[in-house]
């Protein structure tokens, strides 16, 4: 298997979960149903924080769009396109500025962790690492 190919298959892979996780909160939150937590029993502190929504809609629906087009980028990436990759790098970055700053929200003004924010944000740094090492800089 060569880079771009492992490039490609890793942004799928973290995209597809972090759309499952993304989706799943999102569609939760139009019934405005309480999201179960299991590790680390936040979820509901969080996911009903005024931090969760933009406008009235949840964070969620971002993120599920981030991982849509991270996704169509691994595809993208997989057929030969290997220049997305600077598109989809780009948005790694804001991704994980913007998680950096939900991680503070969580840790320090709400105090309370969520799990599906905590695998939302692992797949934005795996996205963000696989980026990195596919240095889409120099992509041609």
């Amino acid at each position: 298997m060569t880079r771009p190919q492992l490039t490609g298959i890793l942004l799928v892979l973290f995209s597809f979960i972090g759309m499952v996780d993304s989706a799943y909160v999102a569609l939760k939150s139009l019934d405005q149903t309480v999201v179960p937590c299991t590790v680390t029993r936040g979820c509901e502190e969080v996911l009903n924080s005024p931090y969760a929504r933009i406008g009235g809609l949840s964070i969620a629906w971002g993120g599920l769009l981030y991982y849509m087009a991270t996704a169509a980028g691994g595809v993208f990436s997989l057929f030969g396109f290997r220049s997305v990759l600077r598109l989809t790098g780009a948005a790694a970055v804001l991704a994980f500025l913007f998680t950096l700053y939900l991680f503070y929200l969580q840790a320090f003004v709400i105090r309370a962790f969520c799990d599906y924010c905590l695998l939302s944000a692992t797949m934005v740094l795996g996205v963000l690492i696989t980026h990195l090492a596919a240095r889409p800089f120099r992509c041609a």
